[in-house]
């Protein structure tokens, strides 16, 4: 999950060849849609396509979007600003004054708005061991919280509902800090079957786990952990990145290319929309 750094001389590559691909797929009415139902770190290879993002269709006047933190690992870096770059475009169609918020800058990032809060490597117990300095600092409204991927997709000593359970406390320590802000809170995308050092659920003892299938579950967790705050009348809504993704959108079976990010954005752009609609 480590950022991978280009020469320029790859990066004008890439450019050109995506530009090249863009081209090819209009020509036969091909290319991905922004609409349709979507994961990453920062300049890395396998970008799926370069250019300028395709805007999401624009929806209705929303309540103020400044203040939004996009919260998480490589993901949310993203393959040159990854899903961030569409969902910006999307949310500015709905004239509510988005405003990125960070203290990292992604320099690669395709928009204008280059704030984010994505570091790569990072665990759910990383982001919680340092968030609230993060959020003091800028004072986000809005908070998409997308984290896992690296709490199931190398080792651990968990099972899905385990790290489900630490995703939730870091759910309630985003919301001490910032009762009054809205978190989206993504399921992680899929990734590759391969088997790993874990803990199947109900079993004691760790042995190996396909970590496909702890993504699953996991997933699982988080969507059921969310239902009870929705149901409590909390300010958390799940976004369901992982129905709209398969490991064809991964160029290394974790990440999402730069044209699958597209899809991510879509899915945070409903959630927004559903919630902020005036």
């Amino acid at each position: 999950m480590n950022v991978t750094k280009k020469s320029l001389a790859y990066r004008t590559f890439q450019t050109i060849a995506g530009s090249l691909i863009l081209c090819a797929l209009a020509a036969c009415g091909g290319g991905v849609s922004v609409g349709s139902s979507i994961g990453s770190s920062g300049s890395a290879s396998g970008s799926g396509g370069g250019g300028s993002p395709t805007p999401p269709a624009p929806g209705a006047p929303l309540q103020s979007c400044a203040g939004i933190m996009p919260l998480g690992d490589s993901i949310t870096l993203g393959v040159n600003g990854g899903y961030r770059n569409n969902l910006y475009i999307g949310l500015q169609q709905n004239n509510c004054g988005v405003d990125n918020v960070g203290t990292q800058f992604d320099p690669n990032t395709r928009v204008a708005d280059k704030d984010h809060e994505g570091h790569p490597g990072f665990t759910i117990g990383d982001i919680a061991n340092s968030v609230n300095a993060w959020l003091a600092s800028t004072q986000p409204t809005i908070i998409l919280l997308m984290i896992g991927t690296n709490d199931t997709a190398w080792w651990t000593n968990e099972d899905g509902t385990e790290i489900g359970a630490r995703h939730d406390a870091l759910i309630d320590q985003l919301r001490a800090a910032r009762p009054d802000a809205w978190i989206f809170v993504a399921s992680i995308p899929p990734q590759t079957s391969v088997l790993i050092h874990g803990k199947a659920d109900g079993n004691a003892a760790t042995t190996t786990v396909d970590r496909a299938l702890l993504t699953e579950q996991f997933n699982a967790a988080v969507r059921g952990n969310v239902a009870i705050r929705v149901a409590a009348g909390q300010r958390v809504r799940f976004v369901d990145v992982n129905s709209v993704l398969t490991t064809a959108d991964l160029y290394d079976g974790i990440h999402p290319t730069e044209a699958a990010h597209a899809k991510v954005a879509q899915v945070f752009l409903d959630g927004i929309r559903a919630a902020l609609g005036s």
